[in-house]
């Protein structure tokens, strides 16, 4: 009897041995908890990042897009001074703007008021809720009006296409100088008035975190020769 009951107690477990394995497994589960909770935060920031360059990436291909559609027509009437087809890249430092007609708008009802013939402005401005963040902004026409890239603000509204940009810089190959140029400006006599660049160098600075990373790309202007219809009817 009594060699039983001293077998039984080398069988069993000791308070210290259950409270040694229990603190064991709770390392373990911390442990493992924190490798996954690791792996969900990595993930996270990963898609984060992803979302942020195909929001770039998709306003750039835009750009690249609409821009490539650029054109210009020598179709108005002769005591008509306004200017309905354009190309006004103007320069300032780091903020420059830009704007142009093009064939790019796409109309999605049949009577709508609209055109397949619009002008389009790109530029920088402080987010109206917080003036130390700046983004690039869109701003259309739905047909050809006449008028100025000063007065489109007036008109037409505008909508954010790529948050946190740092700077936007807009350069013009000049085939006549070979050499990019600052501006280019078909309203205005002193400069291009009655032709387009045949590329356009785009150079984006977005924030990411606390880094900046520049993008550039270049655009061929397809339609280099003005629309004049009148050559047919002669």
């Amino acid at each position: 009897m009594m060699r039983c009951t001293k077998t039984a107690r080398m069988r069993g477990m000791t308070l210290i041995e259950v409270m040694i394995s229990l603190a064991v497994l709770g390392m373990l589960m911390v442990s493992v908890w924190s490798s996954f909770n690791g792996t969900l935060r990595a993930m996270e920031v990963g898609e984060q990042i992803q979302n942020r360059y195909s929001i770039v990436r998709n306003g750039m291909l835009r750009m690249e897009s609409e821009i490539s559609m650029s054109y210009l027509s020598f179709n108005r009437p002769l005591d008509d001074a306004k200017h309905y087809t354009l190309f006004e890249g103007r320069d300032s430092f780091d903020s420059d703007s830009l704007t142009f007609s093009a064939f790019a708008h796409l109309r999605v009802r049949k009577d709508a008021n609209e055109s397949d013939q619009s002008v389009i402005q790109y530029f920088l401005q402080a987010d109206p809720e917080d003036n130390e963040r700046v983004h690039l902004y869109r701003r259309e026409s739905r047909r050809l009006t006449g008028d100025r890239p000063e007065d489109f603000e007036r008109f037409f509204p505008a909508y954010v296409m790529v948050e946190d940009v740092v700077s936007f810089d807009l350069k013009y190959w000049n085939p006549q100088k070979l050499d990019w140029q600052d501006e280019w400006r078909t309203m205005s006599l002193d400069y291009q008035p009655d032709r387009l660049p045949p590329r356009v160098k785009i150079t984006l600075r977005v924030r990411d975190g606390e880094d900046i990373i520049p993008i550039t790309t270049q655009v061929v202007l397809q339609m280099q020769e003005k629309i004049d219809l009148s050559k047919g009817q002669q």
